[in-house]
């Protein structure tokens, strides 16, 4: 087999998917951790694959602590984006790793860090474990919550009001209200003993709590199109459709560049088709 061969059946369409779902992509061939990181959160997703490979491969090239702790947190970044993307293409097995994989890397982030300035380990945990409950919404029960929970009230201590945090708290609050959304009183009884409900999730109003984030999608660890999506399903929750509308908008106007933001694209098509219907169907 010559080289050039080789080279083509490397990159062949069945090699690039059939690597994606083992999550095994050749290496990047950059070194610096920024950009590292650059192509794991904005990159398409073999590219995020190999550079995350890359991340590992860079563990003990320096011995200082500074860049130590600079790779434990690009590697946490790593697991989270990875969890997105194989919750994104339904790959459970690789999901459920990758979410074991992060949460040892929190471990030792907070062995690195000490338990005095663990604050960004634990930021970096909780987006970890709310990525892959998002990626399964089965996996928001009463248990994930208490967890999460848990790991809020820890994380308060060292990051208050850390609007990353607040972000998700918002979103899994806004996320099972839209869940209930047209069902029948059996089917909300239901997702209300198995998800657990208060008197602060009935009352939430989602397009106050959402706004907020709407220019802030990189410190919160989103994109314009997830936080546009979200926004407008918080209009169409309560009825105001030509709002809705306009978020709407801005989320198909959004960059897709890679599986999370290709899924999050297809449900803006799906929403912005059943709000401009319900607006002007005869």
């Amino acid at each position: 087999m010559s080289s050039q061969t080789f080279q083509n059946w490397k990159t062949n369409a069945f090699t690039r998917n059939f690597n994606k779902a083992i999550g095994f992509a050749p290496i990047v061939k950059e070194n610096d951790i920024d950009k590292l990181l650059d192509l794991i959160s904005n990159n398409a997703d073999l590219i995020k694959i190999g550079a995350f490979r890359k991340l590992n491969k860079l563990s003990g090239s320096d011995t200082t602590e500074e860049f130590k702790k600079k790779l434990i947190l690009a590697k946490l970044q790593g697991t989270i984006e990875l969890v997105k993307y194989y919750g994104t293409t339904w790959n459970c097995p690789k999901s459920k790793w990758t979410l074991a994989q992060g949460m040892y890397y929190a471990h030792s982030c907070v062995k690195l860090f000490g338990e005095d300035k663990q604050g960004e380990c634990l930021r970096k945990k909780i987006q970890l474990f709310a990525a892959f409950m998002f990626s399964y919404k089965l996996e928001i029960n009463r248990f994930t919550r208490f967890f999460l929970k848990r790991m809020n009230t820890q994380a308060d201590k060292y990051l208050p009001d850390d609007k990353a945090i607040k972000f998700i708290n918002t979103k899994m609050a806004c996320e099972k209200k839209f869940m209930q959304d047209n069902k029948n009183i059996f089917i909300k009884t239901a997702m209300k003993l198995y998800m657990g409900s208060s008197n602060k999730d009935k009352n939430y109003n989602c397009v106050s709590e959402l706004l907020q984030f709407e220019n802030d999608e990189k410190e919160i660890d989103s994109y314009p199109g997830e936080i546009q999506y979200l926004i407008a399903k918080a209009y169409g929750y309560q009825n105001n459709y030509k709002l809705a509308l306009e978020h709407l908008c801005k989320a198909r106007k959004a960059e897709v560049v890679d599986a999370k933001t290709r899924e999050t694209n297809k449900k803006v098509q799906t929403y912005y088709e059943k709000i401009y219907t319900r607006m002007n169907a005869k």
